[in-house]
């Protein structure tokens, strides 16, 4: 059975749809299809040039063509997504569905293998790396990372992947790393006002042996193991960054790592009411801005705050503190309430994106499940707050990295 699924929505005036190809994570892996996504988003086979690829787009309506890499877990996703308006939306014979993914799919399996082309690209990335890494929070991330990832480096620069293989890959790699993408597991995915119409025209154009491969990743997480560390590097800027990580188990059920995860970043740091906004902002002053993520790809959640040079001793204690009072069982209830309301409400919102509805599928096609996000809502109302002390519990201290 071919891996393909277009749901059925009235909701929106556009229609979109996304093949996703997955590969195991490896930093080359990751350079080299950072590379070929850039090279695809500028020109084509068909369209052999940055001004006619976009021109080609630009007259079918607008449509928003996206190439990128993700990393999930242990698994790089390599997206072609593209969103249109729906051809019902628009009095013109001559525009329908087979017009758009005729475009798109010659963009998705034709690529251009060019040298001056391969170049660009790698200047681009280099540009965008650069402005990337300029910024103190996201130097930072990536050096907190390459710290936890410190033992197994083929997680490590897990943005934009190895930075020789970015430099220094030759055009004969790009065309091996297509044909093998070619092969990795796939699935097409999208919304639209005539599901049937779309998923005929589009099962005629999947023909590669992915699409028949199984697409779910058992385990998509990345295990972490207990080993503490505390690093600071020295960077030239006015204030520091402290990102303080705690790990637990891998295995945890995805349902409670999951929400427990999210419940307590959004008590910790979600808005003004919240305990370490409250704690290191408000009473130390200490903070400039106040984070807490729960990565669950990563088995990690991580606190990251920007802070005055000569106030990271008290913020790491106050962080510490704040997180060791949930682990104690002392939660304030009407922050839990409004971190549930909170959360509630983001998903809310979320329903109502195209974007985050497409990423939702993804999701669910990686993990072999159909999770709603009104299934998310239901869950958010059923977590309790002993919930959220026993999964606080679960945390181990495992990494503070301090840009300064």
């Amino acid at each position: 059975m071919t891996n393909i699924r277009i749901d059925h929505n009235l909701k929106f005036k556009t229609a979109t749809l996304g093949c996703f190809l997955r590969l195991p994570l490896d930093k080359k892996t990751l350079a080299l299809a950072n590379i070929l996504a850039c090279m695809q988003s500028n020109a084509s086979k068909s369209f052999p040039g940055i001004n006619i690829q976009a021109r080609t787009f630009s007259n079918l309506y607008n449509a928003s063509l996206q190439i990128f890499s993700e990393v999930f877990g242990n698994q790089i996703v390599v997206f072609y997504t593209i969103n249109f308006v729906k051809p019902r939306e628009i009095l013109d014979p001559d525009y329908n569905y087979q017009i758009v993914m005729d475009a798109f799919f010659k963009v998705v399996k034709e690529p251009l293998f060019d040298g001056q082309l391969l170049e660009l690209a790698k200047r681009q990335l280099e540009q965008e790396r650069k402005q990337y890494y300029e910024l103190p929070a996201n130097f930072a991330l990536n050096g907190f990372f390459n710290t936890w990832y410190r033992n197994t480096p083929n997680y490590q620069d897990s943005v934009f992947g190895d930075e020789k293989t970015l430099k220094n890959v030759s055009l004969e790699e790009i065309k091996s790393f297509f044909n093998t993408l070619k092969n990795a597991p796939a699935f097409c995915l999208g919304q639209a006002q005539d599901p049937d119409s779309l998923t005929d025209l589009v099962q005629n154009r999947i023909d590669w042996p992915g699409y028949f491969d199984d697409f779910v990743v058992p385990t998509l997480s990345l295990s972490t193991i207990e080993d503490p560390i505390e690093k600071e590097v020295q960077f030239k800027s006015e204030q520091a960054q402290l990102l303080i990580g705690y790990g637990y188990d891998q295995s945890l059920p995805v349902y409670f790592k999951q929400f427990g995860g999210l419940f307590l970043g959004e008590y910790l740091a979600g808005d003004e009411s919240s305990k370490l906004f409250t704690e290191v902002r408000k009473k130390l002053g200490a903070a400039y801005a106040i984070d807490a993520t729960n990565y669950v790809n990563n088995s990690l959640f991580l606190i990251s705050t920007g802070i005055s040079k000569d106030k990271i001793a008290v913020a790491s204690k106050a962080i510490k503190s704040g997180v060791g009072a949930v682990q104690a069982g002392k939660v304030d209830e009407d922050v839990f309430n409004k971190a549930k309301a909170a959360l509630k409400r983001n998903y809310q919102i979320s329903a109502d994106r195209q974007d985050l509805i497409l990423i939702q599928m993804l999701a669910n096609a990686l993990r072999g499940r159909d999770y709603t996000f009104e299934q998310r809502i239901n869950d958010v109302k059923q977590f309790k707050m002993d919930k959220l002390i026993e999964f606080s519990q679960k945390l181990y201290f495992n990494e503070s990295y301090c840009l300064k």
